[in-house]
């Protein structure tokens, strides 16, 4: 299988197990087909976005015959749960920020990615490749395409942050991702894990000081309302996967397949706009709810998280994988 047919919105190659969701349609050249496709984010997010692009245009073009049963919001259950949904065939499709595995969760490494266009020269590498045909093995999953993502900022509710040393002390809820986790530790937070759904009550109470997130996230679930200080930290690229099952996916008709395929590629460009359309009014949400919005010194916290990266990446990423990270962003 061709690596730039795996992702970045190339398409699929085919060859998997036929799904019994699918039904002939009398009438149609494109057979009945039922699908069931979940998402943890809301749907005003850009992600969204694209995903309601997907869905009324599969079903335009197929003349009804595709209908795609739509659960956003974590309706079915956050990520792990969903993704064992996922393998099992309970769910078809997850749109989702999060990896899947380590591998996948490389991406949050803090302040090593560039910008997109890097991401998807990793995910075009044989590196990636591989990962995708371990997860088709061990998961019956496969990454069909990566859309980008509104970049990780900062929140809080003692300052502003502005350079490396005002994280010190800081008590931020972040994502239990050992890269992440621990380069936060390292550059003198102090991390806390916590599931999301608690993160709001936890923020107003005052058991967490701070939070990262990307803005489309941070304003979605109002959290402006109760953090004092927002800060443009970009210190994370990570994408939105578009994961699939692996033998229902194979076992679409063709002509399912194809007209899937050109959604979500389209769907990839809508979302694409939709991060840079909501960037302001999503600043302007959150100065509304009386909260400060402050530029970062990116420069300095590259430099001081190079160190820390160089040494805990090998061990959390693996060598191989760090290595090619940082080749693919020469």
């Amino acid at each position: 299988m061709d690596r730039r047919q795996l992702l970045v919105g190339a398409a699929v190659s085919a060859g998997f197990v036929a799904s019994p969701a699918i039904v002939r349609a009398q009438s149609s050249a494109v057979p009945a087909t039922r699908i069931r496709m979940t998402m943890i984010v809301s749907p005003r997010e850009p992600l969204g976005v694209g995903m309601d692009h997907v869905i009324k245009e599969a079903t335009r073009r197929s003349n009804g015959a595709i209908r795609i049963d739509f659960f956003p919001s974590g309706q079915l259950g956050q990520d792990l749960a969903t993704f064992e949904q996922l393998s099992a065939g309970t769910v078809n499709i997850h749109a989702s920020g999060f990896g899947i595995n380590a591998n996948y969760n490389s991406f949050f490494a803090p302040w090593l990615f560039n910008d997109f266009a890097h991401v998807e020269r990793v995910l075009a590498s044989p590196l990636a490749e591989a990962w995708n045909a371990d997860l088709e093995r061990t998961r019956n999953v496969n990454v069909l395409m990566a859309y980008p993502r509104a970049p990780r900022m900062m929140t809080n509710s003692k300052r502003a942050i502005r350079v490396p040393d005002d994280l010190k002390g800081l008590k931020l809820r972040v994502p239990e991702i050992p890269i992440l986790f621990n380069a936060f530790k390292e550059l003198g937070a102090e991390p806390i894990a916590m599931n999301f759904g608690e993160v709001y009550t936890a923020l107003q109470s005052g058991t967490i000081e701070g939070q990262e997130n990307p803005l489309p996230t941070i304003v979605g679930f109002s959290l402006q309302e109760v953090q004092k200080f927002v800060s443009l930290t970009e210190h994370v690229r990570a994408p939105e996967f578009i994961y699939v099952n692996a033998r229902w996916w194979k076992g679409l008709p063709a002509s399912v397949r194809d007209i899937m395929t050109q959604c979500f590629a389209e769907g990839k460009e809508v979302a694409t706009k939709a991060i840079a359309d909501q960037q302001v009014s999503n600043i302007e949400a959150i100065r509304k709810a009386n909260a400060a919005v402050n530029e970062v010194d990116v420069a300095a916290f590259r430099a001081r998280a190079k160190p820390v990266l160089d040494r805990i990446g090998p061990q959390y990423l693996g060598a191989d994988t760090y290595a090619a990270i940082l080749r693919a962003g020469q």
